[in-house]
C-alpha cells in the first residue's frame, strides 16, 4: 500500500537534508575562521612596515653622518633575517631612499625623498 500525503509519517532525516546542514555549517565555520586569520596578516604587515621605517630612518642617518658620493647604491639590511633590501639614488641636492622587503609573493616599498 502507498501513503501519501499525511497519511506518511516522517522518521528521520534524508541524507541530502544532512549533506546541506553540514555544508552550510562548514561555510559558517570558515567565514568564522577567516575573520581571525585576517587581522592577524594585517597586524604582520604593520609590523613589517614599521620595521622598513626604522630601516629607512637608520640609513637616513648614515647618510647624514657620512660623506656619500653622487650615483646609486644598493644593499641588503642585515637584520630580521635579511628580508629587506635598500637602494639609495644621490644626485646634486636630493637623495631617494627605498626600502624594499618581500611578502607573500608580493614586493613592498617605503621610499623617502629628501634634500642634502
Amino acid at each position: 500500500m502507498l501513503l501519501t500525503g499525511k497519511a506518511r509519517k516522517s522518521k528521520g532525516f534524508l541524507l541530502l537534508e544532512v549533506m546541506v546542514s553540514v555544508s552550510i555549517l562548514s561555510l559558517g565555520v570558515l567565514l568564522i575562521l577567516n575573520s581571525f586569520i585576517r587581522p592577524m596578516r594585517a597586524m604582520e604587515f604593520s609590523k613589517d612596515y614599521f620595521r622598513a621605517g626604522l630601516l629607512l630612518d637608520q640609513k637616513v642617518f648614515e647618510l647624514y653622518n657620512s660623506d656619500t658620493q653622487e650615483g646609486c647604491s644598493k644593499g641588503v639590511f642585515s637584520v630580521f633575517n635579511e628580508k629587506f633590501s635598500w637602494e639609495m639614488d644621490v644626485s646634486k641636492r636630493e637623495v631617494n631612499l627605498k626600502v624594499f622587503w618581500n611578502e607573500e609573493d608580493k614586493e613592498w616599498d617605503l621610499t623617502v625623498l629628501t634634500y642634502l
